[in-house]
């Protein structure tokens, strides 16, 4: 008869000897340096978007307006990030286990339980911490506008979000542990979603998400409300932990492997990998039958075969990618409606948003640079041929920047949208493409060659491989910060004027992108 209690203690001190064996590699030089350079960071992050706010702080009667209508829309970004807990829970996630630990351990006469409850506690106890920083850092920076305490507005916001951390991660749990499928779990998570939603359009309080949203805004005006995500989130972690023991060995196993090789990728910087691994984490696949057929032309017309190339791809989204790439508009459109505000830290935001999603956008391209040895067989120059895509890629990003303007409506009147729409648009989307397609053609970085530069010249090269994409959708933003705050008569000459400056960014883009070669992609 197997001694269960004896192997789940064997189990405990091979962790205990493992932890043992990981710290002792880890010089205490080189923890405190990240430590210090994270911390760094942080400050100058903070530091920076405070003091692009406003001076001026709300009155008591504007104060609590914003209190009464901002937790609606608070409780949507807190529903959204519990809904991706359970599109992650139904398919397998969210614990990442090591493959030896699938393989030996969960496979071993222990209680599977035991194995899995302690990374599921760190995962728990981890986001809640990610969390409750995220919102001691928006309480801290809303504070320098609002008439709050600091040490309030930074307690209420951690609390708030580390909630919502611990939920989002115990949802996913639940659902795995469970074996709920993906389906059911997509559509609750889209009935959470949705049922927020409804409290923004109606400017109500009924979605539980839209109660705990309540707490962060304790220190303007307190709702008893916010007290609902003290008694569901130990709740749901409870019910989370009680069966997670449950999960499939083989999504387990899967995502082991997927895993370990995104985080390779990472490392190397091959963001072209890292979104094909994603997507295989997501069980993301391309439709076996296109949205609409293109058929052939019954006669010669001139539209180039790289143009009905694209439009094939982009044919064959799946649904989740598509409304992935509008919710990234929408976010950019309600980001933008912010530094329209006076928030201007919020224009980072919109650009990352319009640059995720334009990595979508620049499919056609990727898949190019999935098979290179297909370039010698065109009769051009190859940095031809990535700009022959570029055009599908924009005509995409107009698409989705047509739906951030109807988004920014929400924060800006019409007046003031289609003036700045009519000048923005242009280079918004044409540097969105040109900067995702650079960040998909250039690939990994050829290490060896680098190398040779010298650590520090390395490093650096490496940031900017990394910053310079997103900081050229940034760029082309900016022009709307001359745009002003007078509803009745924004500055358009001025913003006309600064889009110049955008250009010649997008025009550098473009020339960088005409001289590449196949051996670089």
């Amino acid at each position: 008869m197997i001694d269960v209690e004896a192997n789940t203690e064997a189990l405990r001190e091979l962790r205990r000897a493992r932890r043992h064996n990981r710290l002792s590699e880890v010089h205490w030089i080189d923890a405190l340096y990240r430590v210090y350079m994270v911390g760094l960071a942080t400050v100058i992050f903070i530091m920076f978007a405070a003091s692009q706010l406003p001076e001026d702080r709300l009155g008591d009667a504007d104060a609590l307006n914003f209190a009464n209508e901002a937790p609606m829309w608070l409780g949507l970004g807190f529903a959204i990030a519990v809904g991706v807990g359970l599109r992650s829970g139904g398919r397998g996630g969210p614990l990442v286990l090591e493959a030896p630990v699938v393989m030996h351990e969960l496979m071993a006469p222990v209680s599977r339980a035991e194995v899995v409850r302690r990374p599921a506690i760190k995962q728990l106890r981890f986001l809640g911490f990610a969390g409750a920083v995220a919102g001691a850092i928006i309480g801290l920076v809303a504070s320098r506008r609002l008439p709050v305490n600091p040490a309030a507005a930074i307690a209420c916001g951690a609390g708030a979000f580390g909630l919502v951390g611990i939920l989002a991660s115990a949802t996913a749990m639940f659902t795995s542990g469970r074996r709920i499928r993906w389906w059911p779990a997509n559509t609750i998570a889209f009935v959470l979603v949705a049922w927020s939603a409804l409290d923004v359009i109606g400017k109500r309080t009924t979605s539980p998400f839209t109660m705990m949203a309540d707490m962060a805004f304790w220190p303007i005006t307190f709702r008893v409300t916010g007290l609902v995500g003290l008694v569901i989130v130990p709740a749901i972690a409870f019910l989370g932990l009680a069966r997670i023991g449950e999960i499939s060995i083989e999504h387990a196993l899967r995502r082991a492997g997927l895993v370990a090789q995104l985080r390779f990728a990472v490392t190397l910087q091959d963001v072209r990998t890292v979104v094909l691994l994603r997507r295989q984490l997501s069980q993301e696949n391309a439709r076996l039958k296109p949205w609409i057929r293109i058929g052939r032309a019954k006669r010669k017309t001139f539209v180039p075969p790289v143009w009905k190339r694209d439009w094939q791809s982009y044919l064959r989204f799946p649904l989740p990618r598509l409304i992935r790439m509008v919710l990234l508009a929408a976010i950019a459109g309600l980001s933008l409606g912010l530094v329209w505000r006076g928030t201007i830290p919020a224009i980072i935001i919109a650009a990352l948003a319009l640059y995720l999603a334009a990595y979508d956008a620049s499919e056609p391209t990727a898949q190019e640079v999935d098979h290179p040895t297909r370039w010698e067989s065109y009769p051009e120059a190859p940095g031809a041929f990535l700009l022959r895509h570029l055009a599908a890629a924009f005509t995409i990003m107009v698409l989705l920047c047509l739906v951030a303007g109807a988004a920014s409506l929400v924060f800006v009147p019409f007046t003031v949208v289609w003036k700045l729409g009519l000048i923005i648009i242009v280079p918004a989307a044409l540097a969105s493409a040109a900067s995702a397609t650079i960040s998909t053609a250039q690939g990994a970085p050829d290490v060896a060659a680098l190398a040779g530069l010298g650590p520090d010249v390395m490093g650096w090269l490496m940031v900017a491989r990394l910053v310079i994409p997103p900081a050229i959708t940034v760029i082309a933003l900016l022009p709307l910060l001359g745009a002003g705050s007078d509803a009745a008569l924004p500055d358009t000459t001025k913003v006309g004027n600064s889009t110049v400056y955008a250009l010649f960014a997008v025009g550098a883009a473009i020339l960088y992108l005409r001289t590449r070669k196949p051996k670089h992609l």
